[in-house]
């Protein structure tokens, strides 16, 4: 990838921490509130991008940022490391946005790894045949919810008009693969592209990968993306 497309990306990503979550949940954002940790439940969190993603590769479509349960009074280690790099980058200036950006996309490589999502979304890579590094990894709405609940479909559509379509813009995805059925859903109802779209559900706590999950893998693997 050139070094103006990285630019380009880095600009976006940066565009979107502007749209704040009152924006996004407008009269409905105290009752999709986290009620503990409340300045991160500010942070936006819109995705990551490998440092060797090209335009026409896979981009990852998750619904939003989990933490937002009731029992979740202080940040786990790896948010530690995350939320206060997702916070520089957000009010970094201009001139060091490129960086800003790249710091996100090197803290979030290993971060990820200890999540429970990557139970899914290692396997879910290994079938589209790339890498971490060659993926993007998008949230569908970028904050947190109260209890990690779906957002409802008016934050849905605001963060897709505001945040996910112009991030899909600038990214340019061949394949576009939804984790749960709740980002299908959102990829579903909103995306209009010509990307390739597939959905693979999730277990809670990503504890297993399901059966219909193994079939949707093997098709992505058969597809040949």
């Amino acid at each position: 990838m050139s070094s103006d497309t990285r630019q380009s990306i880095a600009q976006q990503f940066k565009k979107n921490t502007s749209v704040d979550r009152a924006e996004i949940f407008a009269h409905l954002d105290q009752k999709c509130r986290p009620i503990n940790l409340p300045e991160d439940a500010d942070v936006m969190f819109a995705g990551y991008v490998g440092s060797d993603y090209l335009p026409g590769s896979v981009v990852v479509l998750a619904i939003n940022p989990g933490g937002g349960g009731d029992s979740y009074t202080k940040r786990i280690p790896e948010d530690e490391v995350l939320y206060p790099i997702l916070r520089s980058f957000k009010v970094c200036p201009e001139s060091q946005v490129l960086s800003a950006f790249e710091h996100v996309n090197g803290a979030f490589e290993p971060v990820v790894k200890q999540w429970n999502l990557w139970r899914i979304l290692g396997p879910t890579l290994e079938a589209a045949g790339v890498s971490l590094a060659q993926a993007a990894y998008l949230n569908a709405v970028p904050y947190r919810t109260r209890g990690d609940k779906m957002p409802p479909v008016h934050a849905q559509r605001t963060a897709w008009e505001l945040v996910t379509a112009p991030s899909l813009n600038v990214l340019q995805p061949g394949v576009i693969i939804a984790l749960g059925k709740k980002a299908g859903s959102v990829l579903d109802r909103f995306y209009e592209g010509d990307a390739a779209t597939y959905c693979v559900p999730r277990t809670i706590g990503d504890s297993y990968i399901s059966e219909p999950a193994k079939v949707v893998l093997q098709n992505l693997r058969n597809s040949g993306v």
